[in-house]
This record gives structure tokens, C-alpha cells and sequence, in this order.
């Protein structure tokens, strides 16, 4: 009976302790440095998070590693719902573009919510880069071969793969130059030191608006709402290029059903915000919003994806 009686009360000590999540401050890491895509997308959602759950979530920025150093650090965290993770399709490339990780990304973390879709890439080029149109960029690389360079947000990462996958379905030859993420790269585009880039929308929509960097194409298979003048590779001759990104929240493994689920609901009321859509839409992101069941579903798909996608490109791992 006594048995009995421990274990209730070690249930209802617990519904307690998960009733009265969050008692103190979240943390939220983002992998990347200030500035990059999945950093913007962390800031969007932590500053809605902490209104909703009355405590602060505050972003903490590790880069390094094409997210591996801030994925690490989550994965190895206590599974309480005090350290999560905002981070995007790197999660599911590095797999197939690394030996070895020090985590396993799908087994060694709590799927939350799938917050946003991107709907592609944006080829970008300095101002002063000669190349006007995608095919005038391809001419020059086929004249050139190995001579142009491409700014990357790290080795995998989506801003790599499509790089590579360009490369191949055009026949080109093009020098990868990996940064940290995505910040350092686009401001080394903005500086001329790298004049191209498969860029983020997030990031580099806003520079093409403002006229500081001039589109080629957009890597989705339809044009971007803003970005209509620019057409998609596909359109353009490479037919079937596609490479698009996603963003999501996770915690580390073992996190207690309660917690999951009461966040991924207000991930879920935080993207279908009339305010948090009209920025997203800005960036030209979709929101989402899943539950931690249909995230945990697109991963699996997605680490087959790119598998596939990394062994058609050619890439070995590092």
C-alpha cells in the first residue's frame, strides 16, 4: 500500500512540476550567429514564446560547424524543457554530409514543432559581378572553370547543397568558400569579397529590395511573392533544380510529453498570428506549426532526401 501510495504522489509531485512550466527562463539555442536565418526565425518566435508562457526565452547564439557545435550542446542538456533548439534542413543534411556527429539528429532529440517552410533559395550576386542573368553566370563558370566563387553558411548546409546540385545539373564548376553561417557569408557577399551566393531568403531578400544585391533566380519551383520579377532556375533551363529549406523546434531526447506538447501548441498559436504571418511572409517563409508527431515524420523524409540528393551531387564526406 505504502508503494502505492509513493508512486501517486511522485505522479502528481511531477504533474505539478509540469504544470508549472516554465519557472524560469528558456533557453534557446540557435546555431548560428546573429544575423542568420535561423537566428531571425529564433527571435521571431522566442519574443512571442515569452509573452505566452509569461517567462523569458533567450536566444543563445554557438556557431561553428554547420550548426554541429549548438546542436551538440541541446543534445547533451537536460531533457527539461529548459534548453531548446531553433535550427533548419542542416539538421537533416549533416547526416549525410559528415562521418561522424556527435549526436544521432534524429534519436538524440525531441521533435517539438516544423515552425516554417522556406520556399527556396535566392541566387545572389555582388552588384559589380559582371553576370546579369543565371545564364550569363553559367557561360562565365563554364568559361572559367573553378574561377567563381560561392559564399556558403557552413559545409552542408542547404546554401552548400544547392551550390553543389546546381553544379552538377548545369555542368559548371564553381569554388565552395564555407563560413560559420550565414551572416558572415551574405556580409562578405555584401563586401564583394565572394561575389555569389545561394542565399537564404530571410537574409538576403531584404538586400535585393534594397538593391545592395542583385538576384539571378530563386532555387523554389515557383517564383517567390517577393521576389516576382525573379524567375526560378527551373523556368530558366534547369529543369527540375529545387532547393528549399524549413525551420523547426526541438529539445533534447526524453523531454516529458506535457512540456513537448505545450509548447508545440504555441509554436502553433505564435505562426498563426496575424503580425508573426505578415513577417514571415516578409522573409518569405510559409508557417506551419505542426504537432511534434508530423515533425517527427517530416525528418525521417527529409534524412532520406538528402542522402539521396548528397550522393547525386557527388559529395564525400568530410
Amino acid at each position: 500500500m505504502s508503494r502505492i501510495v509513493s508512486i501517486l504522489s511522485a505522479v502528481l509531485f511531477a504533474g505539478g512540476c509540469y504544470a508549472a512550466y516554465p519557472a524560469r527562463p528558456i533557453r534557446m539555442m540557435a546555431p548560428v550567429a546573429p544575423g542568420g536565418a535561423v537566428d531571425v526565425v529564433a527571435r521571431i518566435v522566442s519574443q512571442k514564446l515569452s509573452v505566452l508562457l509569461n517567462q523569458n526565452v533567450v536566444v543563445d547564439n554557438r556557431a561553428g560547424a554547420n550548426y554541429i557545435i549548438g546542436t551538440e550542446i541541446v543534445a547533451n542538456a537536460p531533457a527539461d524543457g529548459y534548453t531548446l533548439l531553433v535550427t533548419a534542413g542542416a539538421h537533416t543534411i549533416n547526416p549525410a554530409v559528415y562521418k561522424k556527429l556527435p549526436y544521432d539528429a534524429i534519436r538524440d532529440f525531441t521533435p517539438i514543432s516544423h515552425i516554417a517552410n522556406s520556399g527556396g533559395l535566392v541566387i545572389v550576386v555582388h552588384p559589380s559581378f559582371p553576370a546579369r542573368t543565371l545564364q550569363e553566370l553559367i557561360d562565365m563558370a563554364k568559361a572559367s572553370p573553378g574561377k567563381i566563387s560561392y559564399a556558403s553558411a557552413g559545409f552542408g548546409n542547404l546554401t552548400h547543397i544547392g551550390g553543389e546540385l546546381f553544379q552538377v545539373m548545369t555542368g559548371v564548376k564553381l569554388t565552395h568558400i564555407p563560413y560559420k553561417s550565414a551572416g558572415p557569408a551574405v556580409n562578405d557577399v555584401l563586401g564583394g569579397q565572394v561575389p555569389l551566393m545561394f542565399g537564404p531568403s530571410p537574409v538576403v531578400v531584404p538586400m535585393v529590395q534594397a538593391g545592395r544585391l542583385r538576384a539571378l533566380a530563386y532555387t523554389g519551383l515557383k517564383r517567390s511573392s517577393q521576389l516576382p520579377n525573379v524567375p526560378t532556375a527551373d523556368e530558366l533551363g534547369i529543369n527540375g533544380y529545387e532547393a528549399t529549406g524549413w525551420y523547426g523546434l526541438y529539445g533534447p531526447h526524453g523531454m516529458p510529453r506535457a512540456i513537448v506538447e505545450r509548447l508545440s501548441r504555441a509554436v502553433k498559436e505564435i505562426v498563426d498570428m496575424p503580425d508573426t504571418r505578415e513577417r514571415f511572409n516578409a522573409l518569405n517563409l510559409e508557417p506551419i506549426g505542426s504537432t511534434p508527431e508530423q515533425f517527427a515524420e517530416f525528418l525521417k523524409a527529409d534524412l532520406k532526401k538528402y542522402a539521396e540528393i548528397a550522393k547525386k551531387a557527388g559529395i564525400q564526406p568530410e
